[in-house]
């Protein structure tokens, strides 16, 4: 129990951020001066998100096979990013739109990508038997 809560922790607590950040009712002053300026932001917001339940999934299922492990994982983050997307559409002085959904997704699925290689390189500097 103590496990998962350690991997599904962050999980939260970073989903719970991104949904505080939508509930402000003005995003970053001027930045709706500069159309798409917002579409880097979505995807470097959702990278770490993509990151943590990648780990999660990971840790929580061990027997799941590293395909399936990214697929849950970066469903979980993108039906956040819809989901935020759906609320941020109901805060005064904010819009929704399906760009702002799809560069979540993008930054989710790097996120797994980053985790990926990070497993990769932590694998490779681990010495397969002790002398």
């Amino acid at each position: 129990m103590k496990r998962r809560l350690w991997l599904w922790a962050p999980v939260g607590i970073y989903t719970a951020f991104i949904f505080w950040l939508s509930s402000a009712p003005r995003p970053i002053p001027g930045i709706q001066r500069f159309p798409w300026m917002d579409k880097p932001l979505h995807l470097l917001e959702y990278l770490p998100l993509g990151s943590l339940m990648a780990r999660a999934v990971a840790g929580s299922f061990s027997g799941l096979a590293v395909a399936a492990a990214s697929a849950w994982a970066f469903g979980g983050a993108a039906a956040v990013g819809i989901l935020d997307e759906l609320y941020q559409g109901r805060v005064p002085l904010r819009v929704s739109s399906p760009w702002d959904t799809l560069f979540d997704c993008i930054g989710a699925a790097l996120g797994l990508w980053v985790y990926q290689r990070f497993l990769r390189r932590k694998r490779a500097s681990t010495p397969t038997h002790v002398r």
